[in-house]
């Protein structure tokens, strides 16, 4: 895991069905990378929710994964600790039969707002 427990901390896991969970997050103010995007107005990078994504899905399935496809990724809105300090990720996955791919459709939300919205393929690591 690159950012859980540094850019962001799982608070709880609801399990909705083998395939579908939501995880709620709480965003990390005090990460470096909010230090460099931006000093004194912090907003998450794209590429951590992306990553936030990754890794809740990979504690949803139990297995390494590394990112395969993206065949759609939407920035619905800019999330910022400061803003909303708390997200729920929410991920549902389909393996595709006779591979070591899954499915994955996920989105980042707060009770009042989607931040991110994505539908890719993720890999098995070897």
């Amino acid at each position: 895991m690159l950012l859980k427990d540094k850019f962001f901390t799982v608070l709880h896991e609801e399990r909705l069905s083998a395939n579908e969970a939501i995880f709620l997050c709480e965003l990390k103010p005090d990460c470096d990378v909010y230090r460099g995007h931006f000093p004194g107005k912090p907003v998450s990078p794209g590429v951590c929710n992306i990553e936030m994504i990754r890794e809740c899905t990979e504690m949803l399935v139990g297995e390494d994964l590394q990112i395969d496809t993206i065949k759609q990724c939407r920035m619905t809105a800019v999330a910022s600790p400061s803003v909303c300090p708390k997200v729920d990720v929410s991920v549902s996955v389909a393996r595709l039969e006779g591979t070591q791919n899954y499915n994955v459709v996920a989105m980042i939300r707060d009770a009042g707002q989607s931040y991110m919205e994505l539908k890719g393929t993720f890999v098995i690591k070897d």
